[in-house]
């Protein structure tokens, strides 16, 4: 699916799907969770309150440190 980024204010928004709010139990108001990687350009939202304690900090770091040591080759396989 496509979506626009848009220009609010000062800000810019991506809209969301309605049909993804209700499936997802998500309502006007909820806080959320926006998690983004620059180097390959995603971004995750999640609920506040979504937590794994098998992924710890220590364990975002590794995955950051592999990304950008393997950058040009994560870049290369995404493109075949």
């Amino acid at each position: 699916m496509k979506q626009k980024i848009i220009k609010v204010g000062n800000s810019v928004a991506v809209t969301i799907p309605v049909n993804f709010v209700r499936e997802a139990g998500y309502k006007v108001g909820d806080v959320v969770l926006v998690e983004h990687n620059a180097v390959y350009r995603t971004l995750m939202v999640k609920p506040k309150t979504m937590t794994n304690p098998n992924l710890t900090p220590e364990f975002f770091d590794w995955l950051d440190k592999v990304g950008k040591k393997y950058e040009k080759t994560i870049k290369e396989l995404a493109l075949k």
